[in-house]
Parts: C-alpha cells; sequence; structure tokens
C-alpha cells in the first residue's frame, strides 16, 4: 500500500486531530504509555504515518504544548475582546485556566517525562528571558498589577505547583485541590494589589 498523500488543509486537520486525541491518551494514560501505535490508530491512521508529522514522540508531546500555548493565546484575545486591559476577575480566571486547569498536559506529565522531553529536545528548557517577556506582556494587559511585581518569585510559584502536580503522587491526594487554591492564592497575591 502507498503512503497516503495530504493536501495542506488535510495535513493540518490531521495534525490537529493527532494532537487532540494525544493528549486525551496522555491524561487517561500517561506520556510513556500513550504509544505512537495508540496515537494514530485513535485517528485512523497507520503508525508510520505518525513520523510524517513528527519526528519523535516527545516532539509531538512539545507541539501539544505549543498547540495549547496558541489556544492561551487565542483565549487571552477573546477575553481582551479589544479592550487594552482585562478586569482582575478576568485576569485570575485566565491564569487559572493556563496554569493547570484539567485541560493544561503539565497536569499529566510525571519528572520523568519532563526529563525526557528535556533530554530529547533541549530547546525546549525554560529560557527566563522569554519566560520574563511573556509575564511582561500578560501583566500589561491586566488591571491591579503590583508595581513591585518580582517575575522571578511568581514564575517560582508556578513551578512549584507544576511539580506538585508531577509528584501528586507523593502528595495527600485528597487535599491536592485545596492546597492548589491555596498556592493559587499566593501567586495572585504577588501578582494583583490588595482589594479594598
Amino acid at each position: 500500500m502507498s503512503p497516503k498523500i495530504f493536501d495542506l488543509e488535510e495535513r493540518e486537520n490531521t495534525k490537529i486531530r493527532m494532537l487532540e486525541e494525544g493528549f486525551s491518551l496522555i491524561k487517561r494514560h500517561g506520556m510513556t504509555h500513550a504509544s505512537v501505535e495508540k496515537i494514530t490508530k485513535a485517528v485512523g491512521l497507520g503508525k508510520s504515518t505518525f513520523y510524517n508529522f513528527f519526528p519523535s514522540k516527545e516532539a509531538f508531546v512539545y507541539e501539544i504544548i505549543r498547540y495549547q500555548r496558541d489556544r492561551a493565546k487565542q483565549l487571552f484575545i477573546d477575553i481582551l475582546d479589544g479592550r487594552e486591559k482585562m478586569s482582575v476577575n478576568e485576569a485570575k480566571g485566565f491564569l487559572k485556566n493556563i496554569i493547570f486547569s484539567r485541560d493544561s498536559i503539565y497536569r499529566y506529565l510525571t519528572t520523568e517525562d519532563e526529563n525526557k522531553l528535556k533530554a530529547a529536545l533541549p530547546s525546549c528548557g525554560v529560557n527566563a528571558e522569554v519566560e520574563t517577556g511573556v509575564m511582561d506582556t500578560l501583566f500589561t494587559h491586566m488591571d491591579g498589577v503590583r508595581a513591585d511585581i518580582d517575575y522571578r518569585v511568581v514564575a517560582n510559584l508556578i513551578k512549584i505547583m507544576a511539580l506538585a502536580m508531577m509528584g501528586k503522587d507523593e502528595l495527600h491526594q485528597d487535599a491536592l485541590e485545596k492546597t492548589l487554591e491555596k498556592i493559587y492564592e499566593l501567586v495572585f497575591s504577588c501578582i494583583f494589589e490588595k482589594s479594598g
């Protein structure tokens, strides 16, 4: 059987389907057990077709991360809806949505997965200058941001949340959501001025 030839629109649609189905598999089985075979089977393709889209499973997972970032950017634009700034409540909702909502891949990655991604794709690691630039752009479009905001502290708190999610098996499961809520409160107190 000859390999399937995709036109540009089919290729993009197939790629998006693979990213969405792959993320669903990661949510259910974790990165290690969301195999290339399971991903391609979920979208009705042969296993070898996967490598026409992605050079490796790690590159595929990184592409899910990028896809989620693009969706978060669009959500940000939608919330602003042409305004210069969003309200504090809108900003908090947006930040909760992008940091660790149920639809964030970081909720489902383990420390081992993170290490595999860093080993396979060294360029996907955290760049402090890029991180600060992203935060500065976001916070410029939010009301009530502290004048003395320390981006490094905010970034560290968000990373602590990520570490908590990756090591959640070591934590008290029945208190995890409440713990994350407390950390959100701390993150928000570092970002926003006290109200009233």
